[in-house]
């Protein structure tokens, strides 16, 4: 038994060359798949450094997304918005339009933070929002969304994940458009940054 049982676990060797190949692996990944200088904690999209939630995929070797716009709002209404959207999950006053998914508050920093639980049942992915109020008395959002398990294509979510928490009835794709609750304004100069391969396709976010 014990010679079986270390022909299947393999020699202190092998185990160790496993680990420096990931190792290897996971640093030349970082390089790729990263901007230079960010990390799955703080991240720069066009000079601005974002907060991001922390992942628990290995090496952070997850899907995410960065999201940056200018909301022609008070931050205190853009705030408001969201708060109001989770809430409303529970009168049936607002759904999330990506596949139904449920959104928590959550306590991660940031302005407002939240986590969301897809429609299947399977993942939840973390989200993190930084208001901070601009001259001309609009709002700016960063945005940041990570997948909390290994992962290379999401299909659109981490960028539905945030976008379905601000966007306004002017954001439309397909016939079909959000629908705020409280505060119905409009953002601009929206830049997106992915993490590993993820994707941004308004129209797979406004589903159902």
């Amino acid at each position: 038994r014990r010679a079986r049982w270390r022909q299947q676990q393999g020699t202190p060797n092998t185990h160790l060359h496993i680990v420096a190949v990931m190792l290897a692996l996971a640093t030349a990944s970082s390089a790729w798949w990263f901007p230079s200088g960010a990390s799955t904690r703080d991240a720069t999209v066009d000079g601005i450094d974002l907060a991001c939630p922390d992942t628990s995929a290995p090496f952070g070797l997850a899907c995410g997304m960065k999201v940056v716009a200018t909301a022609k709002a008070s931050c205190s209404d853009v705030l408001e918005e969201m708060h109001a959207r989770v809430d409303g999950q529970a009168d049936g006053s607002w759904h999330d339009p990506h596949n139904r998914g449920t959104y928590a508050v959550q306590k991660y920093g940031g302005s407002f933070s939240t986590s969301r639980l897809t429609g299947d049942g399977k993942f939840t992915d973390k989200q993190l929002f930084t208001l901070t109020r601009t001259g001309s008395g609009s709002c700016q959002i960063q945005a940041c969304s990570r997948s909390q398990v290994p992962s290379g294509l999401d299909a659109g979510t981490n960028y539905c994940n945030l976008k379905m928490l601000f966007c306004g009835s002017h954001d439309c794709a397909g016939g079909r458009c959000c629908k705020p609750l409280k505060h119905d304004f409009t953002t601009a100069g929206e830049q997106t940054e992915k993490f590993m391969q993820s994707s941004v396709d308004l129209g797979v976010c406004l589903k159902v």
